[in-house]
């Protein structure tokens, strides 16, 4: 029987729906100091002043003499010093063809300020290098084991720095494959009763966690290791984003630029800035194997 050919009887049809790419775990910025409010009229730098503890002196007994404590107050200079957009670009033809059967500008839009927003995590993220948290607790060899967890948790404790307002980030490979094979954190016979319920990933020892992929990779020269886990507190780094003209709330600015040729140009951009707060000892570096 001779082959048929009735090709263009069977169109090809486009879904109504669009495949999204999947999207990391965003947790930094709600996380970390944001002082985004001191520059609402502009500006380029913040200065953020803070204090040395004062200690207590004897008084003596005969006269009320007391020595007064020196003041030490030093400061933390926020700069905005970064700018990053993204943008697309369509023909008139092109948007007058395909824009009217797909959401085209939400979806591009969408897919563009996250960008942006996954940019500002990255870069708080990326302050977790030894000149900013100088407390390390290096698993590189054997993986993050119960007794790393809880070293940490003593380095902290043991700065006066309050256990309750930190939180742990932990890369996926690290938590899933390292901290989950710890026994005692999931069996019930250690404590009478599961300290990690069935499907529970919400802290550890009391202290919150956070599983994203935007845990910085370790310096395998230096740190050994894969990545860069976290036990820090929310007042070891700060950020603030800039108040762009025509921005939104959120920091980020979208909006459609006049082009010389007859296209549609579709701009979002962010400026922000991001800084180690007070001293290094805010924080401790988990390096993790995987």
């Amino acid at each position: 029987m001779a082959a048929q050919t009735y090709l263009v009887f069977r169109p090809d049809v486009w879904g109504p729906r669009i495949d999204k790419f999947f999207k990391a775990k965003l947790e930094a910025a709600k996380f970390f100091m944001d002082f985004s409010d001191g520059f609402t009229e502009g500006g380029k730098s913040l200065h953020i002043p803070w204090q040395s503890e004062y200690t207590a002196t004897a008084i003596t007994t005969t006269t009320g003499d007391l020595t007064g404590n020196l003041i030490t107050d030093t400061r933390t200079v926020l700069d905005i010093d970064t700018w990053y957009g993204t943008s697309r670009i369509f023909a008139d033809f092109q948007a007058a063809q395909v824009s009217k059967n797909y959401r085209l500008k939400e979806s591009f839009a969408d897919a563009m300020a996250y960008a942006l927003a996954k940019q500002l995590d990255t870069d708080i993220l990326a302050l977790a290098t030894a000149a900013n948290i100088a407390r390390v607790v290096n698993a590189s060899t054997a993986g993050l084991q119960s007794s790393d967890l809880e070293s940490a948790l003593g380095i902290i404790e043991s700065y006066n720095i309050p256990r309750q307002e930190c939180i742990f980030f932990f890369h996926p490979k690290a938590y899933y494959g390292e901290v989950l094979a710890v026994q005692k954190l999931y069996d019930a016979s250690q404590f009478g009763a599961p300290s990690l319920t069935a499907g529970n990933r919400d802290s550890i020892y009391g202290v919150p966690l956070v599983v994203t992929t935007q845990v910085p990779a370790s310096n395998g020269s230096v740190e050994g290791g894969a990545h860069r886990n976290l036990l820090i507190h929310n007042r070891a780094f700060c950020y603030a984003i800039g108040n762009l003209p025509g921005g939104s709330p959120s920091g980020v600015r979208m909006q459609t630029v006049p082009c010389e040729a007859l296209r549609q140009h579709y701009v979002a951009d962010i400026m922000y800035g991001v800084k180690k707060l007070g001293n290094g000892y805010r924080g401790v570096r988990l390096i993790s194997k995987n």
